[in-house]
């Protein structure tokens, strides 16, 4: 069973063992105390081969330091266990070897997808995995073209729904800056345009891990259910978590707005990226008024004719740029 064992322990350092496989492996050790001994020095060896795995490009140095764990632990070893060095030292030279050939071929091919929104345009897409994403206007999504590996992975600056394909041996993530939403299979919303220096995350399907990155390290903020949203400020780290209903929230996808107690600074934004405009407060104090307003499938015009309704304001048009003054007042700017 030497050749079997010794692929267990591999598979085992590696954490790509099945439970049968490890169930297998713990068999095998319980066996007898020499194995025992057996998996700890390979283990022991095999961390030695780490060096060369963070610096690649240099196999000579790594390998010169995981020959030289291997003599020592040769010249210490019973005559018994000595068989394991000359298969275990060739195994780690093929594990060296692919491991050049991949990270070289990886470097120089991989190629990424962008998928990229204009304000004014949503668009429904197709990952290579069967999922759905659903763009909005002035968004952005990225990831890697083969789309494979042990995870499935994509960047996103602006907002999107996704409705993930379950598969649970390839999590699914969503970066957005310093915070990642990793999921299984489900369905969510990430809003989290770059410039605004905020991430909200709501599920409607499943459930997500949101986590940021603190001191060079991913740790989880928050475990989301259906109709949990948290909203993170990026800038300072703080965050709110609520509960919510995910159909509105994701109610843009059909063109659809659900605004509840929202700053007219908030639902000028989104305005802007839906109609593809540009929103400008005459005085700075009018962007904080707070309205709740719902607008079905609606023109620019009637959208904007709602909410100067709703907030006693009212505002000009000049071209794709609007202006919200004060009621009585038209607005405009100087180009300078």
């Amino acid at each position: 069973m030497e050749d079997n064992s010794y692929k267990l322990i591999i598979a085992y350092f590696e954490k790509t063992i099945s439970d049968e496989g490890l169930t297998q492996l713990q068999e095998w050790i319980e066996a007898s105390p020499e194995n025992l001994t057996q998996f700890s020095e390979t283990i022991h060896i095999l961390e030695a081969s780490k060096s060369y795995f963070k610096q690649p490009l240099h196999p000579e140095n790594a390998w010169a330091k995981v020959q030289a764990h291997i003599d020592r632990e040769e010249t210490s070893m019973p005559q018994k266990k000595r068989r394991w060095i000359p298969f275990l030292a060739a195994s780690l030279i093929c594990c060296i070897l692919a491991s050049v050939v991949y990270q070289y071929h990886s470097a120089t091919t991989e190629e990424y997808v962008l998928l990229s929104n204009t304000n004014g345009r949503q668009a429904r897409y197709l990952l290579p995995d069967y999922s759905v994403v659903y763009l909005g206007g002035g968004s952005k999504l990225k990831y890697l073209k083969d789309f494979t590996g042990k995870t499935r992975k994509v960047q996103l600056d602006g907002e999107a729904f996704f409705d993930v394909v379950h598969q649970e041996e390839h999590p699914f993530s969503v970066a957005t800056g310093d915070i990642t939403t990793v999921v299984l299979g489900t369905s969510f919303n990430i809003k989290a345009y770059e410039h605004e220096e905020k991430v909200a995350v709501t599920v409607k399907t499943g459930k997500v891990a949101v986590m940021a990155k603190t001191k060079g390290h991913n740790e989880v903020i928050r475990y989301l259910l259906p109709d949990d949203q948290i909203s993170i400020n990026t800038r300072n780290g703080l965050y709110t978590f609520s509960e919510t209903d995910a159909d509105e929230v994701v109610s843009w996808i059909n063109r659809d707005f659900i605004f509840y107690n929202t700053s007219l600074q908030d639902i000028a934004t989104s305005l802007e990226h839906h109609y593809g405009v540009e929103i400008e407060f005459t005085d700075p104090e009018l962007s904080k008024v707070r309205l709740t307003a719902k607008f079905k499938n609606i023109s620019l015009t009637e959208a904007m004719e709602n909410l100067t309704i709703l907030s006693g304001l009212a505002y000009t048009q000049n071209g794709n740029h609007l202006y919200i003054s004060n009621n009585n007042q038209k607005g405009g700017k100087i180009m300078k």
